[in-house]
């Protein structure tokens, strides 16, 4: 075993037996991002109607904020493969204040134009709302969401709240070089690992965007069986912090700016 990895390892026990919940610093809320992500179950044939409206009528209110410096980043994911979430609105901040105030007040002006408001819940109208913070990736924290593809696939993470630390340990240390060679080598354009901040079950959020869905799936494919190869230990110990997952392939269908 490599030096680094037996670090990782020294690391991951000494979380295995001080970790307690709470007892993490948690990372500062205003310096990584924040993503807003409104997740949504809606009737499949009004979907394109759905996306008009969040293009066409959404869209400018939210480009205002941009604008302002409210938000960093905002689009619209489509359902391709998964669970039941036909599609999710995201907002991406890097001041939480401020991107609160920019949600409330964007909630306002969108309701002005009642007729489109309520046609959009009206065809989606169960929805789950999470908010994520960004931990690590490929990109930087300020760009990030910045540039998107037409692909994303989605792993939403159920994990041991008390062994959190390892597992975004595990993602960074050993799976982020993996991830780091497929963006190198051109296979993907970008991964990024969220924690929980605010929302249901789910505890973390792995994102990785490509030009298509079988080269996001081949290049999963690749690091798994890399990582087991290569530090089958702690990848079966990120198992044990988080052991239930679903996925999402995604359609990127609105991606600003």
């Amino acid at each position: 075993m490599s030096f680094r990895r037996s670090w990782i390892a020294l690391v991951c026990a000494l979380l295995l037996t001080a970790v307690v919940p709470g007892q993490v610093a948690a990372q500062d809320d205003e310096v990584r991002p924040l993503v807003y992500g409104v997740y949504m179950q809606c009737n499949t044939g009004a979907q394109a109607r759905v996306t008009e409206i969040v293009r066409d009528t959404w869209g400018p209110v939210v480009e205002g904020r941009i604008a302002s410096g409210d938000l960093s980043a905002w689009g619209m994911i489509t359902h391709h493969t998964g669970g039941p979430w036909e599609r999710a609105v995201y907002f991406v901040g890097t001041d939480r204040a401020r991107m609160m105030g920019a949600l409330d007040g964007m909630v306002g002006d969108l309701a002005a134009d009642e007729d489109a408001f309520a046609e959009v819940w009206s065809h989606c109208p169960t929805h789950e709302d999470y908010i994520w913070q960004y931990t690590s990736g490929s990109d930087p924290a300020a760009e990030v969401a910045q540039t998107r593809p037409t692909a994303g696939m989605s792993t939403y993470w159920v994990c041991d709240e008390g062994r959190e630390a390892m597992a975004d340990l595990l993602a960074e240390e050993v799976f982020g070089p993996l991830w780091d060679a497929q963006v190198e080598a051109g296979l993907i354009n970008s991964w990024g690992w969220f924690s929980h901040f605010v929302g249901g079950e789910y505890r973390r959020l792995l994102v990785i965007d490509g030009a298509d869905h079988e080269s996001l799936l081949a290049a999963r494919g690749a690091v798994i069986e890399q990582s087991n190869a290569e530090s089958g230990a702690l990848a079966a110990e990120f198992s044990n912090v988080c052991n239930g997952h679903t996925d999402y392939l995604w359609n990127i269908e609105i991606s600003s700016p």
